[in-house]
This record gives C-alpha cells, structure tokens and sequence, in this order.
C-alpha cells in the first residue's frame, strides 16, 4: 500500500480555505458564522506591531562625542518622517546627510543614535472566495467554504490576486508586447504552456498582467521572481517544462472567469500549496465532493511523472508490481508500470508519481 504525492486537479469539489492576518498582527474579525461572502469583501482588518529602526549616527558622521549629534539633527523627537527624508547633517541640502530608512516616528535622539518607531502597516484580508463562513479563527481571521475547480502548483511567490483566467496569445507571452492586445490582459491571471523566461517576466510588468500560470522558469530567475509584485505560480518546477494537456485543457475551458491564484511560496513549516479556483455556481440539490487527502495508489489511475526523463507527462497505472525493479541505473526500488498518453509503457519509481487526487 503505497501513498502517493497529491496535487489536486479537480474540475468541481467543494474547499475550504483559511483567510487569517499575518502571525504577530492586531486585528479584528469582520465576518460573521454562516455569513455568504463574495470575493473582494473584507473578512478581518488589523495591523502589525510598529518596529523600532535604529539609525547609528556616530560612525556615520565620525563624531569624537556622542552628544554632538544634537546639533546637527534636523528633526525633532515626535516629528513624523518619510523615508528618505534627511534626519541629522550641517545642511538639508548638501553635505553629508543621513537619511531615514523607513516611513516613522522620531521617538528618541542619544548616545550617538536616533531611534524611530515605524508607522504600523495597516491589512485587510479579502475573502478570495465566493462562499460561506464556516469557523472563525478568533482576532485573525475565518474559514470559508467555496464550490468550484481546483488546479494545485508545485512553487509560488508567495503573491495572491483576484483577476479574470486568460489564455497566453500563440505566440506567447512576449506577444502581449504588442499594444492591440494589451488591454484584455491588464490585471489578468495568464495561463501559459511554454517555461518562463526573463523576456516573459518583462512582459508580465510592462503590460501590467496581475499573474500567470506557468508550468516552468529558468531557475536563474528565482530571486526575480520573488521581488515581482506579479503572482506566479508554477506548475511542474523550475526547468524547461511544458505544462501536461491534462491541467491545460481544464483551466483553458474556464477561460475568462473570475479566478483566484494563491501563489503560495513553499516552505518547511507550511503545508499550503500554491493553487488556482474557479468558483462555480452549485448545482441544484448537489454539493460538489471534497477532496480526499488518504488516496493510495491503485491501477487505473492518472498520475503525473515528476521526474525527468517523463517530467511533466501523465499516464495510467496499469501495472503495480510486487517486488521492486530494476533499473536502467542500477537501482532496484518499488515501481509501477504507466501506459504514457504519449505512448509507450513505462517503469516508473513510486516516489516519482503523483496523482491528481479526487
């Protein structure tokens, strides 16, 4: 009995989602138990604590006694200051100056240093989905529950947007350069077959695209990824990878609906998973299943291969054999037998399968 990796590709199930402030913040729970929510309304306001920024001053200006920095500060304790905005020099305007790093409180000016309490960063959490509170998590946030399609990722940068599904143009994303066809894709969430390169990302922020769905990206361009105010998610992993027909063909049948990207950016200590939703008005008298997270791997099922030299492509389990196999490298491991849509049978190690849940 063997448990095999999920990342849910549904077309109709029921989730259920927490919408909470971050760790550390003060806030107040807005929504209400039982309450329908759409997908902009507010469901809890707070604000993280204000950090206190110290800003050295003696080292800065070389000064042989600390007190002397009172004579050149150019703020008062209790003035608000904007970032960038010059604090302590002979003069405002030339000179040596130093500048505020944040925007803030001067909250006090000694022993050679300046101390300012950042302005706290006011939150709202937008409920993402088009359903209904099912629990409240007490001065962070609630539990909603929506209908719809599901299509789970492998990466994301950690971004979130609420947008209309677009498909990429044939000739790709670079093509949204091309200003007839800008305005369709302002704000959007993209979907593209083809591995994101640094000519894709420049296209996503001049054309002002608010996310795309990628199976793949040049790992040289992690670091990018991450700084960009776009959501990216991705959807095999970083490489040359094509996106599998199967996730395609179903996203490209909710081609201009309202979708929510979650590009939640994995770590150690989170389970989510960064993923797309399609809500979906229910069916009379009929509640979607929800997704089922103890699946073990059968015949008949539809798996993904995660691993190269198949990375990306999907296939059934016709075969579990019962005694692990040998192969081409040497190894001898548990293995199952997949009839590629591609063609082909293949062996293929069951740590190298994931299925797409149900």
């Amino acid at each position: 009995m063997y448990y095999p990796e999920q990342r849910h590709t549904l077309a109709w199930a029921t989730v259920r989602r927490e919408r909470l402030l971050p760790d550390q913040s003060i806030g107040t729970v807005e929504a209400r138990n039982g309450q329908y929510l759409n997908l902009r309304d507010v469901v809890a306001r707070g604000r993280v604590p204000a950090r206190y920024i110290f800003v050295e001053a003696t080292g800065f200006f070389r000064l042989r006694n600390e007190t002397e920095l009172v004579d050149l500060m150019l703020v008062e304790i209790g003035e608000q200051v904007a970032a960038g905005q010059v604090l302590a020099g002979k003069q405002a305007t030339k000179g040596k100056r130093l500048v505020s790093p944040v925007t803030g409180v001067i909250v006090y000016v000694g022993q050679g240093r300046i101390i300012i309490q950042e302005t706290p960063e006011e939150i709202e959490v937008e409920a993402g989905l088009t359903g209904q509170v099912v629990g409240i998590r007490p001065n962070q946030g609630v539990v909603v529950e929506a209908f719809g399609a599901l299509a789970q990722g492998v990466w994301g940068n950690g971004r979130r947007l609420i947008g209309p599904l677009r498909i990429e143009p044939e000739d790709g994303l670079e093509a949204i350069f091309d200003d007839t066809i800008d305005r369709p894709y302002a704000g959007s969430i993209v979907i593209t077959r083809r591995s994101l390169k640094a000519v894709s990302l420049d296209a996503l922020e001049t054309q002002n695209i608010g996310g795309v769905v990628a199976p793949s990206m040049d790992a040289a361009l992690y670091e990018r990824a991450l700084d960009m105010d776009v959501a990216i998610m991705l959807t095999e992993g970083f490489g040359d990878i094509r996106m599998s027909s199967y996730l395609f063909s179903l996203l490209e049948g909710f081609n201009g609906r309202q979708t929510t990207l979650d590009a939640v950016l994995p770590t150690r200590w989170d389970a989510g998973r960064p993923e797309v939703f399609i809500n979906l008005p229910p069916k009379a008298g009929e509640r979607p299943p929800e997704p089922r997270m103890d699946l073990t791997l059968q015949t008949g099922m539809t798996v993904r291969l995660t691993r190269a030299p198949y990375a990306g492509l999907i296939g059934q389990v016709i075969g579990l054999p019962k005694t692990p196999q040998l192969l081409d490298n040497g190894l001898r491991v548990p293995c199952a037998q997949v009839d590629l849509i591609t063609g082909g049978k293949v062996m293929i190690p069951l740590a190298n399968l994931e299925i797409f849940g149900k």
